[in-house]
Order: structure tokens, then C-alpha cells, then sequence
């Protein structure tokens, strides 16, 4: 085999293997299932974080779980009412 013909194999598994990883990142996507309901509540709370122990408590939780409850929930946008208005 002379060094061009490697090199275009190489390449051509290069690309294959690239495929291969989008196809399988679109799949993992299309089967997460929906957001949990208080996803964008957790993630502002995940920026405020350092700065309520709080927060960073639930935060650590929801990652865990994948769920908070409402009452949870009810507290940490208070949290997060009072940190953002400072």
C-alpha cells in the first residue's frame, strides 16, 4: 500500500467515526423525554449558587434526582428573588 491510499483510509474511518457520534448524540437527545418542569428554575439557581449555601445545596439534589419538589421549588425562587435584587 503506498502512503496516499493509508492516508485516504484513515480519513475516510476519520469521517465514518464523526458520523457515527452525531447520529448517536441526535438519538440520546430524541430519547431524554422532556424537560423536567423546574429545569430553568435549577439552572438560574446553579448560577446564583455560590453565593447561597441554599442553593447550592438543592442544586447538588436536582442534579442527583432529577427532581425537586414544589415546596422546593417555591423556596429557591424566593432564594433567587432575594439574591437577584441585590
Amino acid at each position: 500500500m503506498q502512503l496516499t491510499e493509508i492516508l485516504i483510509v484513515v480519513g475516510v474511518a476519520f469521517v465514518v467515526a464523526i458520523a457515527v457520534r452525531v447520529i448517536r448524540a441526535r438519538q440520546a437527545a430524541r430519547s431524554r423525554g422532556p424537560l423536567h418542569i423546574h429545569e430553568a428554575l435549577m439552572k438560574r439557581a446553579e448560577l446564583q449558587a455560590e453565593r447561597s449555601p441554599f442553593l447550592k445545596k438543592v442544586v447538588n439534589e436536582f442534579k442527583a434526582n432529577g427532581h425537586v419538589s414544589n415546596r422546593q421549588a417555591e423556596a429557591v425562587a424566593k432564594a433567587l428573588k432575594r439574591l437577584e435584587a441585590k
